[in-house]
């Protein structure tokens, strides 16, 4: 669980420092520099450890709903706004639940009252007041970023392959199918500014290859289910870190917000 709060810590901290770089970058380019250059600087580390083929297949599947997770999330907060996006897709947790419900699988009722109050938590925190805003087209990639999220974890989980190895294949699978995008937009990438290329530079590193990779370490022995709820730590720590960094102050909802996931992730502790 360790390995999925500090991931989570990393994403809150990302989009403290970054977050107005981002909105300058057109989600175009940023994903597939994001999966391009994520996947180069693992590339050594899949060749000196190539996967096991008996968990190629499984890793496509990493891939693909990484490669989903990623752009429907930025597609979304490009239709919307980022609170309605990071809300959309932190539905993960409750999607997993609802699935382990619909197999059957027993869960007990604190594990399940712990779902809810991290769902109303994070709504708080990261919606609040304001509600909810956008389209459908803007919600539908929200909810598709969810479920991607969701299988993300659930392909993810039980990996033998090593995390930052499985990492940079997903990637890999990210950067393929993006790079056609990427080569329709080559102008809007030269067009990038150096603070522009620090900020993706910060979001592949510290935003990418080190927080998904703990995150797969992490998910490789905890449940899908309870992995996507720890990640939820990620608005709960960008509100903190956006405090003193950003001078943006915490609303009394949000530090209610913040409370009730903390709590709904303990009720969920094995």
């Amino acid at each position: 669980m360790s390995y999925v709060a500090l991931a989570a810590l990393l994403w809150g901290l990302g989009g403290a420092l970054a977050g107005r770089f981002m909105r300058e970058i057109p989600p175009e380019v940023l994903i597939p520099l994001r999966f391009l250059l994520s996947f180069l600087l693992l590339l050594p580390l899949v060749l000196a450890r190539p996967p096991h083929p008996t968990e190629r297949r499984r890793l496509l599947g990493v891939g693909l709903a990484l490669s989903g997770a990623q752009a429907f999330y930025y597609l979304a907060i490009h239709a919307t706004t980022v609170a309605t996006g990071i809300f959309l897709q932190y539905l993960a947790p409750s999607l997993l639940t609802l699935y382990a419900l619909l197999k059957g699988e027993r869960l007990p009722g604190r594990a399940l009252f712990g779902v809810g109050l991290a769902l109303l938590g994070a709504y708080l925190l990261v919606v609040g007041p304001e509600g909810l805003r956008g389209g459908a087209l803007g919600v539908a990639y929200g909810l598709l970023s969810a479920v991607s999220f969701a299988a993300y974890a659930a392909f993810a989980h039980g990996l033998r392959t090593p995390a930052f190895v499985a990492l940079g294949v997903a990637t890999g699978v990210g950067a393929l199918l993006s790079l056609p995008v990427l080569g329709l937009h080559g102008e809007k990438v030269l067009a990038l500014g150096p603070a522009q290329w620090g900020a993706v530079a910060y979001l592949v590193t510290l935003g990418t290859v080190v927080p998904f990779g703990l995150f797969l370490l992490g998910v490789r022995t905890l449940p899908a289910r309870t992995a996507t709820l720890v990640a939820m730590l990620e608005p709960l720590s960008g509100a903190l870190f956006a405090w003193p960094l950003a001078g943006e102050p915490l609303r009394p909802e949000a530090l209610l917000g913040g409370f009730l996931i903390l709590l709904g992730v303990a009720l969920n502790r094995r």
